[in-house]
């Protein structure tokens, strides 16, 4: 069995993990602003519902449209990115409110190191593209 990696992990499933993942974030950090400290769990689980219902409703719209595909990794890209998306903030949140220094020096340190891999990566993937401009 092979896999197909560009299937998997193309730039198409970037943009779509990538895209929902920034939305995600900024409902994210929208909903923990405006919401009693109670509730947050509750509404930031509506909001992942409410935004993996409509990656899924999309790649059906998708469906329907000349030139464009419904395919069920996109669907699945979607719901990584509103995961990661929803999660940072929440993250943040909780470290903010319980005060555990630890865990924040351990984010920022994490954020320092990963970040600039992340973009290399990115960088060395996509040269090709830089190249041909």
């Amino acid at each position: 069995m092979v896999l197909d990696y560009q299937l998997i992990f193309g730039v198409d499933k970037q943009m779509h993990f990538l895209s929902y993942a920034v939305i995600s974030i900024l409902l994210g950090t929208v909903m923990i602003l405006i919401t009693d400290h109670q509730k947050i769990k509750q509404n930031i689980s509506f909001v992942w519902f409410a935004l993996v219902a409509i990656g899924i409703v999309e790649e059906y719209r998708q469906y329907f449209l000349p030139h464009r595909s419904a395919e069920f990794l996109d669907a699945i890209a979607n719901m990584f990115g509103v995961t990661i998306g929803l999660f940072i903030p929440l993250l943040i949140f909780y470290m903010i409110r319980y005060r555990n220094h630890s865990l924040i020096k351990l984010f920022a340190f994490y954020s320092i190191v990963l970040i600039p891999l992340f973009l290399g990566l990115f960088y060395f993937n996509e040269i090709q593209y830089f190249i041909t401009l």
